[in-house]
């Protein structure tokens, strides 16, 4: 279990740490390592010097860096118990979520209440006059920052839960212990994504089995799987691939299979009933089809179906992993990348793994 931790300064991420670690977690802090990277650029250890740091190590790592440098730092110990405190720019997020049991934990607090709090806990770091700590907590939440800096409003749209963190110390202990408590079931996208599993063994392509389920406002809208239209002989009643028979390479000339995707048929299937897909969320799961041992998929959408889920008005689309994990994309993230790009790239068009 990943627990990773976002807020203002002074909101008590650092509490919830302190509670974690009591558990046996693990602990990785974010701006740690901004400190060693400014320690090897001979830069001083100031708030305002860190901060600058990090939007530079964002700008040239990616907006996720931090992130990726965690998970990393996870995967190569033995420890699987982790929490990882200072998160401020969503792309790290994106990048923790490549991991399984993932759980973004947001802190709020209101600002006033964190500038009494700040200046009553005295520490040498931190500024003295209401005006500074002010500007500094709305530099955090990324006013006038750029999209690779810091933005940890962002960060709070993305999060899984958020705790309102206005009282003792007690109080946020209470409400984290609590919290912990429901973190340990499943979570919404783990238990959904485990639908589009059941789902996919229904599949009638030769190759691979894949399962789509529409989620929206935590209803099923729509499911799908990978097979022929309604009423069609499909490739495992005909016992072959046509596509596999013609030559053709894995991830091109989906017009040539008999299968329609999963994507498709979840849409085509919420249309068929009448529903709106409009912010609904899309699972996607795939295996090897007909493997005694469950072979995982990297089920990324093909260029067909991205296309058909982004005009569709889907919020999110979230993937099974190969390791066994899961990755969300955005399809606003899609939409953006295509807008600012005159040339639309294979990684574009067939995601990051061809499946099928």
């Amino acid at each position: 279990m990943i627990i990773g931790l976002t807020g203002s300064m002074g909101s008590g991420k650092g509490e919830i740490v302190n509670i974690l670690q009591g558990r046996g977690f693990d602990y990785i802090r974010l701006s740690s390592m901004v400190r060693e990277e400014a320690k090897n650029r001979g830069i001083a250890d100031e708030r305002e010097k860190l901060m600058e740091v990090g939007n530079s190590m964002r700008k040239e790592g990616g907006a996720g860096v931090l992130g990726k440098r965690a998970l990393q730092k996870i995967q190569d110990s033995d420890c699987d118990m982790w929490v990882i405190d200072g998160i401020r720019n969503p792309a790290e997020i994106d990048a923790l979520r490549d991991s399984e049991d993932v759980y973004i934990v947001g802190v709020h607090t209101d600002k006033n209440v964190l500038v009494d709090r700040i200046l009553s806990r005295s520490r040498d770091s931190d500024p003295t006059v209401k005006d500074e700590i002010l500007r500094k907590i709305e530099r955090e939440l990324g006013e006038g920052e750029p999209e690779d800096g810091q933005q940890v409003a962002k960060c709070m749209e993305k999060v899984d839960r958020v705790i309102a963190n206005e009282g003792s110390l007690e109080d946020l202990g209470t409400k984290f212990n609590d919290l912990y408590n429901m973190l340990k079931r499943p979570s919404k996208d783990r238990y959904y994504l485990d639908l589009a599993r059941s789902v996919c063994k229904r599949s009638t392509c030769t190759k691979v089995e894949i399962g789509a389920a529409i989620i929206r406002d935590d209803q099923v809208i729509s499911t799908g799987y990978c097979g022929a239209p309604r009423g069609t002989k499909s490739s495992q009643m005909h016992g072959f691939c046509l596509r596999k028979k013609l030559g053709i390479p894995s991830g091109h000339r989906y017009e040539m299979c008999r299968s329609v995707h999963a994507e498709q048929n979840a849409i085509i299937n919420a249309a068929r009933s009448g529903v709106s897909l409009l912010d609904g969320d899309m699972y996607i799961y795939g295996k090897i089809q007909g493997d005694d041992k469950e072979i995982v998929l990297d089920a990324f959408p093909c260029f067909i179906c991205k296309k058909m889920l982004i005009n569709c008005g889907l919020k999110r689309v979230i993937c099974s992993l190969k390791d066994g994990g899961y990755k969300v994309f955005y399809v606003s993230d899609w939409v953006k990348q295509w807008a600012e790009n005159d040339i639309i790239d294979d990684k574009f068009q067939y995601g990051e793994k061809t499946v099928g």
